[in-house]
């Protein structure tokens, strides 16, 4: 049977390096080796749907092929899951086996019987983060997954990808479908090590693409020994890619191209912005250059119709209109033809009646030249509501009298900018601004 991601690896040289870690380097024609030994080995694995389940990138990855190789399903399960999800997750999808992989050992788990009549072509399950609600589960067909791959194993040769996403997310398994589909190198970090650790070992490998949420990019300029990553690609995704964080990267990385992408683990890949912009230009509204996306705004959300998407939601609903379109939740706004994103409708503040949206604040805060990071939310207030509370990463080290003029030097900066309910009433500063599994803000 013809298995159009496991069979890409018989198209690339067997010396080049497939993944790779500080320890450890693994080439394409090992991983080629080990899918044959694991197809012999684990027969009872042949067209069944199995949940595999790491802590680890890597071993995730190096075990992620060889799975493939024999399964029809393959639901790639985050760690952060919780019981009655996992449950009602493997009923939905008919899971048999998990497959739980460690740096040592690979357990096979069988914990269903499911007769199975009509296949179709592989699937791979992925879980929503579950940001602003309860996570989805999307099932795409691989076709679908790997439809915006570029396939150049020749040009893929000079690209060598770093990988700061878990792979069982979708944008990390764009990255990780990119690098495979053009037979490209992937250094990988795991979600634990320290930032100035993962530049040094990016740095040593000769990291030269690299693709992270904008909270990662901010942490990543601060760190040491940033500018000595050879980039040649830089890609942006998960949240608001703002002014202040494209003028830095460019200023940062100045021999890199700087994309912002558009995507969702329910839509698929939307599009991408090349112009160094925040935003995206309005013509991308309605039937586009845009070919296999339709875009659309109703009061004030984005709306999106695309053949990228997800071939089926297993678990968990979509707001889609009679036309097709999605709902993504983000509020946009048009300025001088050009589409800017402010937020997400679900995660507003309501200030005594006043619609307040957190990714507005932060994108003011971040403009000031001192700020690294910020994180708006609310907090209650037995007046209004809500109040507005901001923190603060700053980028000098504060004592605790230069922390009262701060503040009050960015309230005043916020009211230059903002309308006083959308001022923040409280500011903290603080070391570091938590992000989840996927590289964005936490917001719970």
């Amino acid at each position: 049977m013809i298995n159009l991601f496991t069979d890409t690896f018989n198209a690339i040289p067997s010396e080049r390096v497939y993944i790779q870690n500080r320890h450890q380097v693994i080439t394409y024609g090992e991983i080629q080796s080990s899918i044959a030994k694991f197809k012999d080995q684990n027969p009872e694995l042949i067209g069944k749907n199995c949940a595999l389940v790491s802590n680890s990138r890597f071993y995730l990855a190096k075990s992620l092929p060889l799975v493939a190789s024999v399964t029809h399903k393959i639901f790639l399960q985050p760690q952060c899951l919780k019981d009655d999800v996992i449950e009602e997750f493997y009923l939905k999808a008919d899971i048999e086996y998990v497959i739980k992989i460690s740096h040592t050992d690979i357990e096979i788990v069988k914990v269903s019987d499911v007769v199975i009549l009509n296949k179709s072509e592989q699937e791979w399950l992925l879980s929503t983060s579950g940001t602003t609600g309860t996570p989805k589960l999307v099932s795409y067909y691989i076709t679908s997954l790997m439809k915006t791959t570029k396939k150049d194993v020749v040009k893929g040769a000079g690209f060598h990808w770093g990988l700061c996403y878990d792979l069982n997310r979708f944008a990390g398994m764009q990255v990780y479908l990119q690098a495979i589909a053009s037979g490209s190198s992937l250094t990988i970090s795991e979600s634990d090590e320290d930032l100035n650790s993962i530049v040094a070992v990016f740095t040593d490998k000769e990291v030269n693409c690299l693709s992270a949420t904008p909270s990662f990019w901010r942490k990543m300029l601060m760190t040491k020994n940033s500018n000595s990553l050879p980039l040649k690609r830089i890609t942006l995704g998960g949240e608001i890619a703002d002014q202040t964080v494209l003028n830095s990267l460019k200023k940062h990385f100045v021999d890199a191209n700087v994309i912002h992408i558009y995507a969702s683990t329910e839509a698929g890949v939307g599009f991408t912005v090349k112009d160094y912009k925040a935003g995206f230009p309005y013509d991308y509204i309605g039937i586009s250059k845009l070919s296999s996306i339709e875009l659309k705004i109703v009061d004030d959300l984005l709306w999106i119709k695309s053949n990228r998407g997800a071939d089926t939601l297993l678990n968990g609903s979509l707001d889609v209109d009679i036309d097709g379109f999605i709902n993504t939740g983000d509020i946009v706004e048009v300025i001088n033809n050009r589409v800017f994103f402010v937020g997400r409708d679900s995660g507003t503040i309501n200030v005594g009646g006043n619609k307040v949206i957190p990714e507005e604040i932060e994108s003011v805060l971040n403009s000031h030249p001192d700020v690294v990071h910020s994180k708006v939310f609310g907090k209650k207030n037995s007046v209004l509501g809500m109040l507005v509370n901001a923190e603060i990463v700053s980028k000098n080290t504060l004592e605790q009298d230069e922390k009262k003029i701060f503040k009050k030097e960015l309230i005043i900066f916020c009211k230059s900018e903002l309308v006083s309910f959308k001022v923040p009433a409280m500011i903290k500063f603080v070391d570091n601004i938590a992000v989840n599994e996927s590289g964005k803000i936490v917001r719970k």
